[in-house]
């Protein structure tokens, strides 16, 4: 590490306050005060922004040693949550200002850093522009930049967080990871991981548009498998229970012969 980045990062230890938040803390709303910015020690934090109609967009995902709460207003414009157990260093932008205004390494950290976070923005913006399964495929590469151990990448985030991150349907996110699954590409290992198989046949899915076309319709050929065998189940769940009704009818003493027999004696 270069040695401005140390004594930036020594800078922020010792000027941070550190604090620890429970999973769906928010950290800061939309609207609050923008006079720190965060940096996060342990766990995960989004940044999200809730829309008109409530539907929430998820903006970022910040991972240990990431930097978060830049803004160019008084207000944060965005809301930031926590994903998964955090740790977090909030630091005062006037005590960061005051330091900078006196060594030009911290300031040139500071602006490093607002250049990654805008050049994050920038992606993010072509990135909604693809399609449903690069959408999915990069995020899984990005993650793996971030949080890999070997060919396992972590995903601390719930399905519904990674979803509202994506613009996608929590079921076409899951159609998506099964067929790639299916293709040799990944392996589903749980909930919050992923293992990958073949490294170069997921980048290829990607960006190979006679690949991505044949992605495709195994996706189509999936989802119709699925669909059919959601059909049968209904079809045989609803014979079932026809079945039972009809059980049922010819155990009931008004549909028993012998029995209506006998009532019409008694009354006569």
């Amino acid at each position: 590490m270069p040695a401005e980045a140390e004594a930036f990062n020594a800078l922020i230890d010792r000027i941070g306050v550190r604090a620890s938040f429970a999973p769906k803390t928010a950290i800061f709303y939309e609207g609050n005060p923008a006079a720190n910015i965060y940096k996060v020690v342990g766990g995960s934090v989004f940044t999200c922004k809730t829309l008109s109609d409530g539907r929430r967009q998820i903006v970022s995902f910040y991972l240990p040693g990431d930097c978060f709460g830049f803004e160019c207003t008084e207000e944060h414009t965005l809301s930031a949550e926590v994903v998964s157990n955090a740790k977090v260093l909030a630091i005062k932008k006037s005590a960061l200002a005051a330091a900078a205004s006196r060594d030009a390494g911290i300031q040139r950290q500071i602006l490093s850093l607002m250049a990654s976070e805008l050049a994050r923005l920038q992606d993010r913006v072509l990135f909604l522009l693809k399609n449903a399964q690069e959408r999915v495929g990069e995020f899984i590469l990005d993650m793996e930049k971030r949080a890999a151990v070997g060919n396992y990448v972590g995903l601390p985030m719930l399905r519904h967080d990674i979803a509202d991150y994506l613009g996608l349907t929590i079921e076409t996110i899951s159609r998506i990871l099964t067929a790639l699954e299916k293709y040799g590409a990944i392996e589903i290992m749980s909930r919050h991981g992923i293992l990958i198989r073949n490294h170069s046949l997921l980048k290829n899915v990607m960006a190979d548009q006679d690949k991505m076309s044949t992605f495709r319709s195994y996706l189509r050929k999936s989802t119709d498998e699925n669909c059919r065998q959601v059909d049968r189940r209904r079809t045989r769940s609803q014979h079932r229970s026809a079945g039972d009704i009809r059980s049922t009818r010819r155990r009931l003493p008004w549909n028993d012969s012998a029995g209506v027999s006998e009532v019409r004696r008694s009354k006569q």
